[in-house]
């Protein structure tokens, strides 16, 4: 029997089921439509100028907690919520497990960036077609001079899905504060973990359980979740064709 879809829907599920849901009025920013007002209002606050921020910024997370108040007329951070956390750094040459004097952190609200990632995926037709679902890892680095490099593909369900997720998230802003270790600035590495599912109508409710119950992520991953609801198939999941631990280069 041929796939039918009856309803395809975009889901981001970060910390907060609710994400996209909560608003603070108080919170303005120019975006282009209202969604992304809304979005953007909820993790950031601060003033324009001929496009550029200027003056005091502040950047929430999806609890609308304050994790980062900058100065852009100084260039300086003015606010950075306590973190002890550790990170993968790379140390005498091997990447470790590590406490940072200054966590690595984003140019901005990083719980908006991964909204903006979330929302932006679609799902490949072609993947739907063929029943293709699973995470794409990509793995990634925030150099000491705040820029990233060194993109990996660590595990993907087809190579539809990478593209998808890499075209996505090329057009990220590539602005970081580098981690310190020791009074000196240090590579820090990060994942994006995008998982692509396919839910059948009576398994939504089931489903969106499960996923409120997963543990956190360590605090260098980002999840998102793309989601197909209400799909009929015949088809089972491929797994992916990348072998644990093995690594292929982004798409150009």
């Amino acid at each position: 029997m041929p796939h039918r879809y009856f309803l395809l829907l975009l889901m981001l599920l970060a910390a907060s089921p609710t994400l996209l849901l909560a608003q603070k009025k108080d919170r303005k920013a120019k975006t282009p439509d209202a969604a992304d007002a809304a979005l953007a209002a909820f993790f950031e606050r601060g003033t324009l100028t001929d496009g550029r921020p200027t003056g005091i910024w502040e950047y929430y997370d999806d609890k609308g907690e304050l994790t980062l108040r900058m100065n852009y007329d100084s260039s300086r951070i003015a606010y950075s919520r306590p973190d002890t956390a550790r990170y993968l750094l790379y140390l005498n040459d091997d990447w470790q497990l590590a406490r940072p004097s200054r966590a690595p952190h984003y140019m901005g609200s990083r719980a908006k960036r991964t909204a903006d990632i979330g929302k932006s995926i679609r799902y490949p037709v072609a993947a739907l077609q063929q029943g293709q679902q699973g995470e794409v890892v990509i793995s990634y680095v925030v150099n000491e001079q705040g820029k990233t490099q060194d993109y990996q593909v660590v595990t993907t369900p087809s190579k539809e899905c990478t593209e998808a997720v890499w075209t996505v998230l090329k057009q990220q802003p590539d602005r970081w504060i580098p981690a310190v270790y020791q009074g000196r600035p240090t590579r820090a590495q990060f994942l994006l973990r995008v998982t692509f599912a396919m839910v059948n109508q009576q398994d939504v409710a089931a489903y969106q359980a499960r996923v409120l119950q997963q543990d956190a992520q360590p605090p260098y991953i980002d999840q998102v979740r793309v989601v197909a609801y209400g799909v009929e198939r015949t088809t089972q999941s491929r797994s992916a064709p990348t072998r644990p631990g093995q690594r292929a280069q982004m798409p150009r």
